[in-house]
């Protein structure tokens, strides 16, 4: 779902919904995660590496960020904000997934298993 949404593609679902549990409608209908599909801009691969893929694309107000370990092992990502075609700084970052803001970050480091995936909003902290 976070590749499909990250890009873009047409959201399209089979199979009788008033049947699905609570775990899948919450992926169907996170309204956070459906604004990277409906809303971004300019969406595309900005690494891809043998063992991770992170993709960007624009919102209104910053950006969306979803990496990808497309390793068998788990996986230690660390990536200057200008390898991934931000301006350096502090960004405000968000877990679309699970709805929390997360640490202001320098860069984005992050700890993925085998396979998993994150969704990121990512907005730049002005400078005082």
């Amino acid at each position: 779902m976070t590749l499909w949404c990250i890009f873009p593609s047409p959201l399209m679902v089979g199979g009788r919904l008033p049947d699905d549990d609570a775990w899948s409608l919450s992926l169907l209908t996170n309204l956070e995660v459906l604004a990277v599909d409906q809303h971004s801009t300019g969406n595309r691969p900005v690494i891809t590496s043998g063992n991770a893929v992170v993709w960007r694309a624009e919102s209104a107000d910053g950006y969306y960020l979803a990496a990808f370990n497309i390793s068998d092992s788990s996986q230690s990502l660390h990536y200057d904000w200008k390898n991934l075609g931000l301006k350096p700084g502090r960004y405000k970052l968000r877990d679309l997934w699970t709805h929390r803001d997360l640490e202001d970050a320098e860069s984005l480091i992050l700890e993925l298993p085998s396979h998993a995936s994150v969704l990121y909003s990512a907005v730049a902290i002005a400078k005082k």
